[in-house]
């Protein structure tokens, strides 16, 4: 039972590290990214409703209305995207958020609070491609995004503050700016339902506003049987491998925003 429990653990870990990946990026289409990136394999992200679940294979049909084809391969790791929310957040958990808007005015789509585990992967602020709690909703690839990863070391009250259309991921400790962002939480939620997180990452620091009714989620272990037709999925494909490096998939009905 343990060894079971460490291998599912794993695919988490391998999930996770994926959602961090920071390089050649799209629902369907690849998107550049900035210079800082890891050297690492270019990566598709693929994000939509599965069709058909086949022996070696998916269809998805993506939220822009493609149908593509994602290869299951035997090092493919899956995982449950459950819903959490800030009460949840605690100082020092490492996190990650995309979102929009300029460096100084930061605004979650999403955000994802990672197992300790994965503390520090994919750690920075960096382009994004779209998020898929932006994608779902019709958005597409003219909304710029960013992600960031990084410790949560912040939380306040905010009493307004408005969405911008541009997205991001960020790496790093949340500070109140609207991105996507990784790190270690601290503070409380405002008053309006508004909260402003700052995230710390190394070399930077960003603030980022969570609006109400942002998606907010964890990841759980699951293995392959958590594919079925009309389930939801974020795919992450290395343009160099025959089969997807990871599947997590929605649970409950639930968007994959990342």
């Amino acid at each position: 039972m343990l060894t079971k429990k460490l291998v599912l653990l794993s695919g988490v870990v391998a999930v996770l590290s994926a959602c961090g990946d920071n390089q050649t990026t799209g629902n369907t289409t690849a998107a550049t990214t900035n210079t800082t990136a890891s050297a690492t394999p270019s990566v598709n992200r693929v994000r939509g409703v599965i069709t058909t679940v086949g022996a070696d294979a998916l269809t998805v049909q993506t939220y822009d209305g493609k149908s593509v084809n994602v290869l299951l391969g035997a090092d493919t790791k899956y995982a449950w995207v459950v819903a959490s929310n800030l009460s949840t957040l605690k100082d020092g958990d490492f996190i990650g958020t995309a979102t929009t808007g300029p460096d100084n005015a930061l605004r979650a789509v999403e955000l994802v609070i990672f197992p300790e585990a994965m503390r520090g992967t994919g750690e920075g602020h960096y382009p994004w491609d779209v998020p898929g709690a932006v994608a779902a909703a019709g958005g597409g690839a003219n909304d710029s995004s960013a992600m960031t990863n990084g410790t949560a070391d912040g939380q306040s009250a905010m009493t307004n503050g408005t969405v911008d259309q541009q997205s991001g991921m960020t790496n790093g400790t949340v500070d109140g700016q609207s991105a996507m962002t990784n790190g270690t939480v601290t503070g409380g939620a405002g008053t309006s339902g508004e909260t402003k997180l700052s995230i710390s990452y190394k070399g930077g620091k960003a603030q980022v506003v969570v609006p109400v009714g942002t998606p907010i989620v964890r990841f759980e272990p699951a293995t392959r049987s958590v594919l079925t037709k009309g389930q939801k999925l974020f795919a992450v494909v290395s343009t160099d491998s025959s089969g997807a490096k990871s599947v997590a998939v929605g649970r409950n009905g639930l968007t994959p925003p990342m």
